[in-house]
């Protein structure tokens, strides 16, 4: 049932699912595009154009938030660690964060929280997320090809791979909950930071 929602709404899960966990749901898409039910191109656009959309989102919520709650954040065992490499590694941090498991949502809220220009921070996430869908698409497609090999008659079993695939996608989503507490922590507090205590922004 939930593999048959992929196929027919494949495109818009991945948009949608890829903003949050990009890694597993672009390797059960891939799969699928193996296996003829989506396009290989069109899944890594949708992946990439999710990501950079999810980006935005967090990395704004922080811009707004994140200047008069930093010192929250900076109590945030994530945040806090990400927050001091963003002040040392600034833009290739943001180039790098969807290889960075664990900080992905951690990363683009740092960069708004510490005043990163948005220009600055649209033009290096675009780039390091169409490199991510590139790299991970077409790791996943290799990855099904050599699924061909390894199973005999995988047509059978295919559905039940890919349902093994988006249940992996389900639980990395439930678990990636966690990775929102620092977005949380931005609005825990209404009073603003003294003024000698915000960050410089990044230029």
């Amino acid at each position: 049932m939930l593999a048959e929602l992929f196929v027919r709404y494949g495109y818009v899960m991945v948009f949608v699912a890829a903003g949050v966990e990009g890694d597993a749901t672009l390797l059960a898409a891939t799969f699928l595009a193996h296996r003829g039910y989506l396009r290989l191109d069109l899944v890594i656009v949708a992946a990439a154009v999710g990501t950079i959309a999810a980006n935005q989102f967090y990395f704004h919520l922080a811009r707004r938030y994140g200047l008069e709650r930093i010192e929250a954040m900076r109590s945030h065992r994530v945040y806090g660690r990400v927050l001091g490499w963003m002040a040392r590694y600034g833009t290739q941090l943001v180039a790098v964060s969807r290889f960075l498991y664990g900080f992905r949502i951690a990363v683009p809220a740092a960069a708004g929280a510490a005043g990163m220009s948005a220009l600055r921070f649209t033009l290096v996430d675009t780039i390091g997320s169409a490199v991510w869908a590139v790299t991970i698409g077409l790791a996943g497609y290799a990855i099904s090809q050599a699924l061909e090999f390894l199973v005999a008659d995988l047509r059978r079993h295919e559905w039940w791979i890919a349902g093994a695939l988006l249940a992996t996608v389900l639980i990395a989503l439930a678990r990636r909950g966690r990775d929102l507490t620092g977005l949380r922590l931005m609005k825990a507090s209404s009073a603003p930071a003294p003024p000698d205590e915000r960050p410089a922004r990044l230029r």
